[in-house]
């Protein structure tokens, strides 16, 4: 470069070719590093998942302490009353905890002797008395990693969303891992279902509590996580994610393993998959408030039709965000993240809470 006779220094200046090498050099910088941020910030909001789980776990570890029964899920409307309207029903298992997770407030302002719905439906208007208790998001409630969408399916009162669903065990349909299960089967979950208005043989008792638990609480699962359905139309639902999209499950009494296969069909039933998820204070099964130890973590879901002696339901079971697996609470308050991969045989075991089996997914 020629400065000519100019007394200042001569300053040499970037050429066109430099500036391109300099800005590639930045953006494979920015390649590598935005990959590990993001892993950070989603290792960051796990644990907070997972934390959300251990409180979820404490609080019903303390109920159980104070009442000596578990929490129950009501799956169905509670019964008409005398002077018009209905009982109790359809609260979930996550109502009764609110005291035990700092929402007493919340707590107080559900009138639970009504049914948690308009007439004996499981749909919350805005007049219903319910509405802005059940509207409430509750931060325990909610995965960091899994992001709830503004819905009405379940109300124009617009209930507040959760992420997490208690054990039910396996359906009553199933037979066990190789048949050894008298059907149909009653329940061997940790967090028991009723229905009021309707009781259902299979249920079982609604007053378990930890002496139920035979193969120890530490080897059955109590709580995990669940996505939450965004999708608001069956345009939504279909182009949606797979696992949040339910099958018909044929009503036969068969294994685990078979059950698993008969999930395997491709036809989406939009309306048994659209309200998963959208109301923490909904026991109704369609809700999503539990799920079953039957697929593997973000497998495939489905539903069982109506009969007289079951009823119908989901056959949900965990799924998150969480890349590779979900997080789970036992019944001993631990908490754990268990894979995709986690061996079947285990998982069925991990989700039954009197089947006997020596596996456990501390195993894993």
């Amino acid at each position: 470069m020629d400065c000519g006779n100019s007394r200042r220094a001569c300053v040499r200046g970037f050429t066109l070719v430099e500036l391109l090498v300099v800005i590639a050099i930045i953006a494979v910088l920015m390649g590598l590093l935005l990959p590990a941020v993001q892993m950070a910030r989603e290792a960051s909001r796990r644990a907070a998942c997972g934390n959300n789980l251990r409180q979820l776990g404490l609080a019903v570890m303390n109920y159980e302490s104070a009442r000596q029964k578990l929490p129950v899920n009501q799956v169905g409307p509670g019964a008409p009353k005398v002077g018009g309207g209905y009982q109790a029903g359809y609260y979930s298992w996550l109502v009764p905890l609110l005291p035990y997770v700092e929402q007493t407030n919340v707590y107080d302002r559900l009138n639970r002797t009504i049914n948690n719905g308009d007439g004996n439906t499981h749909r919350i208007s805005s007049a219903h008395p319910n509405a802005a208790a059940a509207a409430t998001t509750i931060g325990t409630f909610l995965c960091p990693s899994d992001t709830p969408g503004v819905n009405t399916v379940m109300g124009t009162a617009n209930p507040a969303s959760s992420s997490y669903a208690a054990n039910s065990g396996w359906p009553p349909y199933s037979s066990g891992v190789s048949g050894e299960r008298q059907t149909p089967g009653r329940f061997n979950g940790a967090i028991p279902l009723i229905d009021p208005g309707t009781p259902r043989v299979w249920h079982g008792s609604p007053s378990l509590g930890w002496k139920d638990f035979i193969d120890g609480s530490s080897n059955t699962a109590l709580i995990a996580e669940r996505l939450i359905q965004t999708g608001n139309s069956a345009t939504d639902i279909n182009n949606g994610d797979e696992r949040l999209k339910s099958r018909h499950v044929l009503e036969r009494f068969e294994t685990l393993s078979a059950t698993v296969d008969n999930l395997t069909g491709s036809h989406t039933h939009v309306f048994e998959s659209a309200h998963i998820g959208r109301s923490w204070s909904s026991g109704w099964s369609y809700a999503g408030g539990t799920y079953f130890h039957v697929v593997n973590p973000n497998g495939n879901i489905g539903y069982y039709g109506s009969s007289p002696d079951f009823g119908s339901f989901l056959v949900l079971t965990s799924s998150s965000r969480h890349p590779g697996g979900v997080n789970l609470v036992l019944g001993d308050g631990s908490t754990t993240f268990v894979t995709d991969e986690v061996t079947p045989v285990v998982w069925w075991a991990t989700g039954s809470r009197n089947d006997g089996r020596t596996e456990s997914i501390h195993m894993e």
